[in-house]
């Protein structure tokens, strides 16, 4: 079975650390031939993660195509490659390049580009919506994205992300973690996610000023890309040395297991890779939820960590005051969370669901 797996990069982000988790698995399945295109890379630098280098898979660069040139292009390879199934992993946009082959030469689109639980607001949501007429298929991590993007529920298949252990090889020593970040502090509390306006930093920084009013002895790291400057404002004066905005990390993980509470302070999410790796080495997890967010999806409120409403400092701060009090119910949740991802978000469920859908595909 032939599939070309459409993207616009394989850089650093959910989506693609799981396209790239998917295809280490399948494509040693003589079963599927897989070709990777790539509409925005010239280049394999436009690839992080460079795992998928060593698979059996073949990769076509059209990046030094503009999007009407695009379409031409994408049909020529497909009518060449004469492919089974079209996977879409770019943005829903990319649907109207995809569309003339679709309709053309007859080939389904499948598509994986909704992976949060984010409504585009005005005329780009309708755009973005109309291109569900051009797929078989949406399928997505997160049941709350299908509700919030009004998918058609007779096209929506909900896949959840699955965590491959192979990550949790903890590359520096939690005190090597201390040592580099200067952590004095008895306590660290920790959260991944871009410096931007999807993750509520605002909150993660008012909550932290909190915390350390009623207790002093935590050190607060945000790890992320992007520009920092704004959230750093609101850390209050003595709080300076105590809430450390430390840039983009490789290891995120080392730091996670040198972690004490992993939090997740966020406005547009599905289920979080991040989330799931912190739960995956055992620590209790303090989230925000809503409408845009997928976390009930993964965090059992009370049970593996706290969920607290959009912008509740006061709720945030009590949550990971309560889990750093209580060594006892920072176990028993941790332990919590460990085994939800291993029982519920297994790299094995997630490979089996797409080649589940693949196979509805082989001719």
């Amino acid at each position: 079975m032939k599939i070309a797996m459409v993207t616009d990069h394989l850089l650093s982000g959910g989506k693609e650390r799981r396209m790239v988790e998917l295809m280490k698995v399948l494509s040693k399945n003589p079963k599927y031939e897989f070709t990777v295109v790539l509409l925005e890379g010239k280049d394999d630098s436009s690839i992080a993660y460079r795992d998928i280098l060593y698979c059996p898979v073949r990769f076509v660069y059209l990046g030094q195509y503009n999007r009407r040139q695009l379409i031409w292009q994408f049909y020529s390879l497909c009518k060449k490659e004469k492919f089974d199934l079209i996977h879409l992993w770019a943005a829903l946009v990319y649907g109207y390049i995809l569309a003339p082959t679709h309709y053309m030469l007859k080939t389904p689109i499948i598509s994986s580009s909704i992976t949060s639980a984010r409504k585009q607001g005005g005329n780009k949501f309708r755009i973005n919506k109309f291109t569900y007429n051009f797929y078989d298929k949406v399928l997505s991590n997160s049941k709350q994205a299908f509700v919030i993007n009004e998918v058609p529920e007779d096209k929506a298949i909900c896949i959840y992300n699955g965590f491959n252990p192979e990550r949790l090889q903890i590359k520096t020593t939690p005190e090597e973690i201390r040592k580099r970040y200067g952590i004095k502090t008895s306590f660290i509390v920790s959260m991944a996610g871009e410096y931007s306006k999807r993750k509520d930093y605002p909150l993660f920084v008012n909550a932290a000023n909190r915390v350390l009013q009623a207790n002093p002895d935590v050190t607060f790291i945000a790890m992320g890309s992007g520009d920092s400057v704004p959230y750093e404002a609101l850390v209050e004066k003595e709080f300076k040395d105590r809430i450390k905005f430390v840039g983009r990390v490789t290891d995120v993980e080392s730091v996670y297991n040198a972690s004490d509470v992993v939090v997740l302070a966020t406005m547009v999410e599905g289920v979080s890779n991040a989330i799931m790796e912190g739960m995956s080495l055992g620590k209790p997890i303090v989230s925000t939820y809503g409408p845009y967010v997928g976390t009930a999806e993964i965090v059992e409120d009370n049970r593996s960590g706290f969920l607290v409403k959009y912008h509740d400092v006061e709720a945030f701060a009590d949550r990971i005051i309560r889990l750093l009090n209580d060594d006892l119910l920072r176990k028993e949740m941790g332990e919590r969370g460990c085994r939800i991802v291993k029982d519920k978000f297994n790299i094995k469920q997630m490979v089996d669901g797409f080649a589940m859908v693949y196979d509805n595909y082989d001719m």
